[in-house]
């Protein structure tokens, strides 16, 4: 039987060369994160010319931060495919393989399902919309409401619209093979996804350089442009979004990595100050993929063909965060336009978002089209959305954050009740 050698641990994705940085890699992205907040603040009370900052805006500060988001999605597909390869096709034998994907579909069907009820559940406590006044003349036209398909759309289909997902599939299809064949041939196939691997990840180590000017232009873009009022009018919405992403966080994520992975909460949270940065500027699974890889490996010892298939496969199907997003966003606008929903209305949100969560994409705006065919669904005027599209980019930030440590602790989880199995 052919012996694979074992994987390389990910290549920081902050620095090259030195063993030791002088400086924390997530100084540098905070920094750039309160710079950027702190002067877009400073541009709403200082007497700009609008047409100035319009044109810094789209000349210098858009391009930047696009350059850097598509130099990432770029490397993705590879590195999604070759970390979900690698790791599959180093597991020893048909068991651990079977109890490596049951646990992993367990873990994160679990998270999603509290996810859901976290959601709808703060969101009926609250109710956020009950006491807002909703004026269709005056919200932007979104245009013609979603439809749900009259005929359910085929397999194929859905992975031709969504091609991450295909990929995802076939890493899984590769790697089910390859760890179950253990022909010489099958050597040089993992040898080679290893090494794309590796080459993905020493490039996006040379783009995260410039990670935190990247941060610096999407704060500076955010507040410039919508400042500090919208969250006020809104204030009530959003902070039962944030408490809901808060709990998800702290009693979901944390208590699955410290009861499921023996993780202290503290020492689990220290270790992925960067990977949190990260995602909150990016607004992306995907592209917080890197540094998560690194921080699963390097800073919590988890070894590598767990972490990278559960990471890999976690940016498609484990989107806890953006479960609560959805199921809030939905029930607050039928409330603001005096909509009570029944509890078959209820459970059908409940219930779709589930299934969503399973399949939406790790990027920004990924929820958008659901939330779309649920107002259509429940026959909530699909201009509610522009009541809300202001700070979509916002709570794109703050509802990744849960979305990538879920990950992180279902990889902690899998790696300390697969210790044995794994050799």
């Amino acid at each position: 039987m052919q012996n694979f050698p074992p994987p390389s641990p990910s290549a920081p994705p902050q620095r090259t060369g030195q063993t030791r940085a002088r400086t924390a890699p997530h100084l540098p992205l905070l920094g750039g994160l309160v710079l950027g907040a702190s002067a877009g603040a400073l541009m709403r009370v200082l007497p700009v010319d609008p047409s100035a900052l319009d044109f810094v805006l789209a000349n210098l500060v858009r391009p930047l931060e696009q350059l850097f988001l598509q130099l990432l999605f770029l490397l993705i597909l590879p590195l999604v495919f070759s970390a979900i390869v690698s790791g599959l096709a180093r597991l020893r034998g048909k068991v651990v393989m079977r109890a490596l994907l049951l646990r992993l579909l367990a873990y994160m069907t679990g998270l999603t399902i509290l996810s859901a009820v976290i959601g709808m559940a703060m969101a009926i406590l609250f109710r956020p919309g009950e006491n807002m006044a909703v004026d269709l003349r005056h919200l932007p036209k979104i245009g013609p409401a979603a439809t749900l398909p009259h005929e359910t759309s085929g397999l194929l289909d859905m992975l031709l619209a969504r091609p991450v997902m295909a990929l995802t599939v076939l890493a899984l299809l590769v790697g089910m093979v390859v760890s179950r064949n253990r022909h010489r041939s099958m050597r040089h196939l993992v040898l080679t996804t290893e090494g794309l691997f590796n080459i993905g990840m020493a490039l996006i180590g040379l783009i995260a350089r410039f990670a935190p000017v990247a941060v610096l232009c999407v704060m500076f873009d955010m507040t410039a442009v919508f400042g500090w009022p919208l969250l006020l009018h809104l204030s009530g919405y959003f902070s039962v979004v944030i408490a809901a992403l808060c709990l998800h966080l702290l009693v979901s994520a944390l208590g699955l990595a410290w009861m499921g992975g023996g993780i202290s909460p503290c020492y689990f949270l220290r270790a992925l100050r960067s990977v949190m940065v990260m995602a909150f500027t990016t607004s992306s699974s995907f592209s917080t993929l890197p540094t998560a890889l690194h921080a699963a490996e390097q800073e919590l010892g988890l070894p590598a063909r767990v972490a990278r298939p559960a990471l890999g496969l976690g940016c498609v199907a484990n989107q806890g965060g953006t479960i609560i997003y959805t199921t809030v966003t939905v029930i607050f606008l039928a409330q603001c336009f005096g909509m009570e929903l029944s509890g078959w209305q209820q459970f059908t949100v409940f219930g779709l978002s589930i299934l969503a969560g399973l399949g939406t994409m790790g990027v920004p705006a990924g929820s958008l089209p659901l939330t779309t065919m649920l107002l259509a669904l429940l026959h909530v005027p699909n201009e509610g959305i522009g009541l809300i599209i202001g700070i979509d980019r916002l709570m794109d930030m703050c509802r990744t954050v849960p979305n990538v440590v879920g990950d992180l602790a279902v990889a902690a989880a899998l790696s300390h009740n697969l210790e044995e199995g794994a050799p």
